[in-house]
């Protein structure tokens, strides 16, 4: 064979988290041929699961595969799908890849239960033509036979060049991983080097409903002014509204995570900060205190990002036009992961995870709907506002 150009294979998954069966991955396409890089690539899919905690966030998925490859010699990161906005999809990706480098023999190490389902994949012909497969088989998913029957197909159908590597089989995957630390069972060595303390100090694969406060901040990463900003909040707010706060910043930073649009860190501090005009002695109501809320954010928490400030204000009626931190928190705000049992509540999220402007009108719709249900009044903008987003989900 001569080899020109860079040989890269990728091994992609959720890495949720990443174990050591995708380290043993890598390590056997580079055993197994003469290959420059292993691009570790998270998938840039939004995780519904997140919501309540039970799955790592998108930021955190990354930061775990930063750590365990940092001193491994040809293992490397790669954001390229985390870095795209909403669900991504492989056939997308190496088409990508493939465009922007030309130079580059393109590899895709997979197991055997992928190979064996890669034909329900979203254009699986396009993958076959953009990438050489590498498999490792393991027999305890897929039998030996069905899965030579299985690479043979693809190769008559869609030609298919599908190459098997050794490799000493690990039966791990992510899914006994995370069992086994909510259990109490797993062990530091069980993971790659700093994940096993890195999963501890965020308190990941736990419901959110299990956290303390203080937890969840540390969980989302929040800075000592944040977590002084919340020993403010504590004074203000009753504790469910202070809990609300919490969850709405949650949904905002899993929202800004996924569509990479709107830097967390600003999500995090307006979903923070969004109800802080919502005080136990405040006798405005529901639509008055978020305008309040702006200006105690600015005068009584020093704010001075005009981006957050004009979330905040917007949060209850939302606007024609809003910004796209303005959308996350007003959605947010809908959906947190303490909302009581509220009709079509799952629909609104799941619709949040793939559509922002789409649920940005659902929400609105619903908040309607809600409150003439009850004979309260309705904010004219508020209105304005679905029947702005209405017609724009509409024509595109």
């Amino acid at each position: 064979m001569t080899w020109t150009g860079k040989h890269i294979a990728v091994v992609g998954g959720n890495f949720d988290p990443i174990h050591n069966g995708h380290f043993q991955l890598g390590q056997a396409a580079l055993n197994a041929l003469h290959l420059d890089e292993i691009w570790f690539m998270p998938s840039g899919s939004n995780n519904y699961r997140s919501v309540l905690g039970l799955r790592a966030e998108k930021r955190h998925r990354e930061a775990m595969v930063k750590l365990a490859i940092a001193d491994q010699d040809r293992f490397v990161f790669s954001g390229w799908e985390c870095s795209e906005p909403g669900s991504t999809y492989t056939s997308r990706t190496f088409a990508q890849l493939n465009a922007v480098f030309p130079e580059v023999t393109w590899y895709y190490v997979v197991g055997a239960d992928t190979l064996n389902n890669l034909r329900y994949w979203e254009e699986p012909e396009l993958i076959c033509n953009s990438v050489i497969l590498l498999v490792a088989g393991r027999t305890e998913q897929v039998s030996d036979l069905t899965l030579r029957e299985t690479a043979q197909k693809l190769r008559e159908n869609y030609g298919a060049d599908i190459r098997f590597i050794p490799w000493e089989n690990i039966p791990v995957s992510s899914t006994q991983i995370r069992k086994g630390y909510a259990e109490g069972k797993l062990m530091q060595n069980d993971l790659p080097p700093g994940v096993f303390e890195y999963m501890q100090k965020h308190h990941l694969y736990r419901s959110l409903n299990d956290l303390s406060d203080t937890e969840i901040l540390e969980r989302s990463d929040a800075t000592p002014q944040e977590m002084e900003f919340y020993s403010q909040l504590k004074q203000m707010l009753k504790p469910r509204r202070l809990r609300h706060s919490l969850g709405v910043m949650h949904m905002a930073m899993l929202l800004a995570d996924g569509y990479r649009n709107v830097p967390v860190e600003k999500a995090r501090l307006a979903g923070l900060l969004h109800d802080c005009g919502r005080t136990e002695n405040n006798a405005l109501n529901a639509l008055g205190h978020a305008p309040a809320g702006a200006q105690y954010a600015r005068h009584r928490f020093g704010i001075e990002d005009e981006e957050v400030l004009s979330a905040i204000r917007w949060h209850t009626t939302g606007r024609p036009g809003m910004t796209e931190l303005e959308k996350i928190l007003y959605v947010a705000d809908y959906v947190e992961p303490f909302r009581g049992k509220m009709v079509d509540l799952d629909k609104a999220r799941r619709i949040a995870y793939t559509n922002l402007d789409q649920a940005v009108a659902f929400a609105g719709e619903s908040t309607i709907r809600y409150l003439e249900s009850r004979g309260e009044d309705i904010d004219p903008i508020t209105r304005e506002a679905v029947e702005y987003y209405q017609k724009l989900n509409k024509y595109r």
